[in-house]
C-alpha cells in the first residue's frame, strides 16, 4: 500500500510538467504580500479541492461496491481500467485535449475569472484543481477503486503533494524546461497510469490480489 501511494506521489510529480503546460500561467497570477506563502495557499487550495473530489469519487466507488451484482462490478471496473488506460494515452500525448472543441475558450474564460483571485491564493488553488486534466480523472478514477471516501481522499492526496514542486516553480520550469522535455517527463507518468488501468483489469478477471 505504502509503495502505491509513492508510486501516485511520483506519478504526480512527473505529471505536474504536463500540468506546467496546462495550467502553468496560473501561479504567477499570485499577487501575495509573501511568495511562498501565497504560494503554500495556492497549493493547498489546490490540495483541498484534489481530495474533496477524491472523497466523492471513493463514494461512488463505495456505493458500486456495495451492490450486489458481481457481474456489473466486473464490468465497471474493467471499463474503469480502460478509462484510466485512455487517461494514460492522453497524458503520453496519444489523443490531444486540445481536438476538444471549445476546450481554448473554456480556458480563456477560466483565465479570465481566476485572475479575479490574484490576491486569495487559497481560493485560487481551489478553483485551479476543478479545471479539466486527463492526469487528474486518471487518479480520481484511481480513487474510485478504492470504493473508501477516506482512502479516495488520501488517493489525491499523495497525487496533489507530488504535483506541488513544479507549480510551485512553473515560472523557473518553463524557462528550464523546454516543452519536448517536459512532454517526455509527463509521459512516464502516464505510464504508470496506465500500468494502474491494466492492473484493474486483470483483477476484474481474478488475475492478482485485490486489497
Amino acid at each position: 500500500m505504502i509503495l502505491e501511494y509513492l508510486l501516485i506521489t511520483l506519478s504526480g510529480f512527473l505529471g505536474s510538467y504536463h500540468c506546467i503546460g496546462m495550467c502553468g500561467y496560473i501561479p504567477p497570477l499570485i499577487q501575495y504580500k509573501s511568495w511562498i506563502l501565497g504560494n503554500i495557499l495556492y497549493n493547498t487550495g489546490r490540495i483541498f479541492t484534489y481530495m474533496f473530489l477524491g472523497f466523492v469519487s471513493g463514494y461512488l466507488g463505495m456505493f458500486f461496491h456495495s451492490l450486489q451484482f458481481q457481474l456489473f462490478q466486473k464490468f465497471l471496473t474493467i471499463f474503469l481500467g480502460i478509462m484510466m488506460i485512455i487517461f494514460g494515452i492522453q497524458v503520453l500525448g496519444g489523443i490531444k485535449e486540445k481536438g476538444v472543441p471549445g476546450l481554448d475558450v473554456v480556458f480563456t474564460t477560466v483565465a479570465e475569472i481566476l485572475s479575479k483571485f490574484r490576491q486569495n491564493p487559497f481560493f485560487l488553488g481551489m478553483f485551479n484543481g476543478f479545471l479539466p486534466c486527463p492526469l487528474v480523472y486518471g487518479f480520481l478514477t484511481k480513487a474510485m477503486f478504492e470504493a473508501s471516501p477516506i482512502k479516495g481522499a488520501i488517493v489525491m492526496l499523495f497525487f496533489g503533494i507530488g504535483t506541488v514542486p513544479a507549480m510551485m516553480f512553473s515560472s523557473f520550469m518553463f524557462e528550464k524546461f523546454s516543452p519536448v522535455a517536459r512532454k517526455r517527463l509527463a509521459s512516464l507518468s502516464g505510464v504508470i497510469i496506465i500500468v494502474f488501468g491494466i492492473i484493474a483489469i486483470l483483477r476484474a478477471f481474478g488475475i492478482g490480489h485485490h486489497h
